[in-house]
């Protein structure tokens, strides 16, 4: 066996099968997953192993690379289940690492002065991975080092489950396209021009194809990235929209209620006083009207009608629902923020208080001036698991298309007002805490 037959058939798919997996762990995994694991894993080595080499040249050793990296592309598929598109953004991404892994290995070396030889892991020796213990050590710390900071820079941005957000797979393609050149640029160096090529030529050829490694990661992760935030943005203005409609229609259907709360008390004293009805059966009807009637009165309309929508939510449910507010403070604010704002953190709340015993389904929430600042405190008990992204709780319902938004577009409003909005759970409660500035906070005739 040559060196080269130990690359390709150990060495090479070691490292690409550990760079890919830095990507693919998360993934939603199919059934028997550990037994497909394995048979896959065992079929890629079989395939490197036995992919036979009757020529030794740059295009044919760029293609065997190729062809194993679309294997694994293929068993990744039967491992795991997510699209097409999902797998081969990742494999992409595995690959991108590893090449960037090995031409910073060779370049390391070749500055220190131990290149290991002029077609390096190409070469037709025999196998000799390691000429001596110094090279071992830089191998396994560049690798180890490079492949740590992939994982935490790009890897944990992967999630099962979820789709990417690309706007066609002509992204992908033109990804992949960028990476199979400089693989193919990379061999052409070793196989042509090392033989007696200058150092320096040397270097700067390894200098461009990491360069090209960076990029390819770049424009996948932060390209994705920024499409995922826009598709957030877009997602949140639309709930934004429909509440700002839906505020309009509260506004009307609580004046409306209260009017006609108004008027059947009068009917039923009316009632009353012709001894037409028992005294007990009397104070049932009034107190069972009484609840519809119990407007909140705060200071700021809009700031009325959501709350007394959510307080009859809350007495519906049995939660027993805390205010102290000052809505005059908030006339720097919109009506459709202040509804969307005060909205979903109430909603939160109840929520969160639902599932909880009785003595538990308390929900606080205070609105004051505190010297220049308005601060905004919302409070309740909890007792599910949180995990956070991106400094709020993820939603834990299936269906996530349009949950997981709500405080999302609590702290999209905030920064709007050039507030400060911040989260903290402790001993099983659940505090939002928001400040906004009422001295200068004059906002732009945009909002």
């Amino acid at each position: 066996m040559t060196q080269f037959e130990f690359y390709k058939s150990v060495q090479f798919v070691l490292e690409l099968l550990i760079a890919e997996g830095l990507f693919l762990w998360r993934l939603d995994r199919r059934n028997y997953f550990l037994l497909r694991l394995i048979g896959a894993v065992a079929a890629i080595f079989l395939l490197a192993w036995l992919f036979p080499v009757p020529v030794q040249n740059a295009f044919y050793t760029s293609f065997i690379f190729l062809v194993i990296f679309l294997f694994t592309v293929l068993m990744a598929k039967l491992v795991f289940r997510e699209s097409w598109i999902k797998l081969i953004f990742c494999c992409i991404a595995g690959y991108t690492v590893q090449h960037l892994a090995y031409e910073i290995y060779n370049l390391a070396l070749l500055v220190m002065g131990v290149s290991v030889g002029t077609s390096g892991l190409y070469g037709n020796h025999s196998v000799q991975p390691f000429p001596n213990a110094f090279i071992a050590i830089v191998y396994f710390f560049l690798y180890i080092v490079i492949y740590f900071f992939a994982e935490f820079l790009f890897g944990k941005r992967i999630e099962g489950g979820e789709p990417l957000r690309l706007t066609s797979g002509t992204f992908i393609v033109f990804c992949g396209l960028l990476l199979a050149i400089d693989i193919v640029l990379n061999a052409v160096v070793m196989y042509v021009l090392a033989d007696g090529a200058d150092d320096l030529y040397l270097i700067v050829i390894g200098v461009y194809n990491i360069l090209c490694c960076i990029i390819v990661l770049f424009l996948q992760f932060e390209v994705t990235m920024r499409r995922r935030l826009e598709d957030t943005l877009r997602t949140v203005e639309h709930l934004r929209h429909q509440e700002k409609e839906q505020y309009e229609e509260s506004k009307e259907n609580i004046a409306l209620i209260n009017m006609k709360c108004h008027d059947l008390k009068h009917q039923i004293r009316m009632i009353g006083g012709r001894n037409m009805l028992a005294e007990d059966e009397l104070h049932a009807m009034e107190d069972l009207i009484n609840i519809y009637d119990s407007t909140v009165r705060t200071g700021n309309e809009a700031l009325d009608v959501i709350l007394t929508e959510k307080s009859l939510v809350c007495t519906k449910n049995g939660i027993r629902f805390s205010l102290i507010v000052d809505g005059k403070q908030l006339s720097f604010m919109r009506d459709a923020d202040i509804y969307s704002l005060f909205g979903n953190l109430v909603d939160n709340a109840i929520e969160a208080a639902l599932p909880l015993e009785e003595g538990k389904r308390v929900i606080g929430l205070r609105v004051k001036a505190v010297g220049d600042l308005l601060s905004v405190n919302m409070r309740n008990y909890f007792d599910k698991e949180l995990h956070f992204e991106d400094g709020v709780p993820s939603t834990t319902k299936a269906e996530r298309e349009y949950h997981g938004y709500g405080l999302k577009s609590v702290r999209y409003i905030c920064e709007r007002y050039h507030g400060d909005f911040s989260i903290t759970t402790d001993d099983h409660v659940f505090v939002i805490n928001i400040l906004f500035p009422l001295k200068g906070s004059d906002q732009d005739d945009e909002m």
